[in-house]
């Protein structure tokens, strides 16, 4: 009885520490207090069934599925009935706004409950863990989660966040944690580091994850020169992934590989929209290009507004090749001494 007394209260703090180090992953609010207000944001979904292309883009509402296709790198001439197998992922861009210092998907995203449909059920199951009954219970008004009516239509909030990463812009994504896995390897998976998914997501750097639970993952977004007044600004893409914008006029796509820097160009692969046609790129002013470069920088995809393309010039140079390779920078100056040593052996044997 005295251990009991001695270790209950031990217990009790252990476990309320644990508690609050889940808190932010449990109640899945993931934060937005930068200064933009509303974004692209994305969310990784998957489902225990095997469905389709065509009922997710119904399931979150998104207007056109090409959206989708960008967001997984697909082929634009993927089908809508295309199969998506048992727990696949598939990346879904929603529309993010943040207010009160944490960020939802809007309105759009609405569900309408069928029979035997429970808050648990939609929540875990037909929404795949991304958002929590209580969230859902919360945001619609809900006073009885257990009486909800067939027809009833009800808001799927969505976690979602447009904040900035250490002063550089992200793409946010909503992760469902799957069972055993850790921040490492979650970090591991997507490219960044575990002290900045602990810190994002406000949990301890050694608490367990919940499984089938959001975890906020910022995702390194390519660098673009659309200016900030422009109807798609920020313009924020994920490796491996595309866009269209300006009316359909423009497809602009992410790559690693091009030094994490959008590459935008004129697109004439779907029909233009609220235009009748898509107006040219404007050309760039030649001074302008060639300033402080030895050769000319190109001439690139600046945003657009109701009537035009804005364009500008790239900001880095062409021929900025930068100081190189320090090891192989190293190995020529080292050859370089060791053929002037050899020369001053050479004269000395001479002499």
């Amino acid at each position: 009885m005295e251990t009991f007394r001695l270790t209950f209260p031990l217990l009790l703090l252990l476990s309320l520490s644990f508690f609050l180090s889940l808190s932010a992953q449990m109640t899945g609010d993931f934060k937005c207090s930068g200064k933009t207000t509303t974004c692209l944001s994305l969310v990784g979904y998957s489902s225990k069934n095997a469905t389709t292309l065509r009922n997710i883009q119904t399931l979150f509402a998104v207007k056109n599925l090409r959206s989708i296709l960008g967001a997984n790198n697909l082929p634009l001439d993927t089908k809508r009935d295309q199969r998506v197998n048992p727990n696949q992922v598939v990346r879904i861009p929603i529309h993010c706004s943040c207010s009160n210092g944490t960020g939802v998907s809007n309105r759009d995203i609405e569900y309408t409950v069928k029979k035997d449909d429970t808050l648990s059920l939609i929540a875990t199951e037909i929404y795949g863990g991304l958002v929590t009954y209580q969230k859902i219970s919360e945001v619609n008004k809900i006073v009885d989660v257990d009486k909800i009516e067939i027809g009833q239509k009800f808001w799927i909030p969505l976690p979602c966040s447009c904040d900035q990463l250490k002063g550089e812009d992200v793409v946010h994504l909503a992760h469902v944690v799957k069972l055993g896995s850790s921040l490492l390897e979650i970090a591991a998976q997507f490219g960044t580091d575990n002290t900045t998914l602990a810190q994002i997501n406000g949990i301890s750097g050694d608490a367990q994850l919940l499984a089938d639970y959001p975890l906020n993952v910022p995702l390194k977004a390519c660098t673009s020169s659309v200016r900030k007044d422009s109807l798609d600004a920020p313009l924020l893409l994920s490796n491996n992934s595309y866009a269209f914008t300006a009316n359909n006029c423009v497809k602009c796509t992410c790559d690693a590989s091009n030094n994490w820097t959008s590459s935008c160009q004129a697109s004439s692969e779907i029909k233009p929209l609220n235009w009748p046609t898509c107006p040219p790129f404007p050309q760039c002013d030649a001074a302008l290009l060639r300033v402080s470069c030895r050769r000319p920088r190109a001439c690139v995809y600046a945003g657009y507004s109701n009537q035009t393309i804005f364009t500008t010039a790239s900001p880095a140079c062409p021929d900025s090749a930068g100081p190189g390779n320090y090891a192989s920078t190293f190995s020529s100056s080292f050859n370089i001494v060791m053929v002037l040593i050899q020369c001053a052996l050479l004269c000395l044997c001479l002499l």
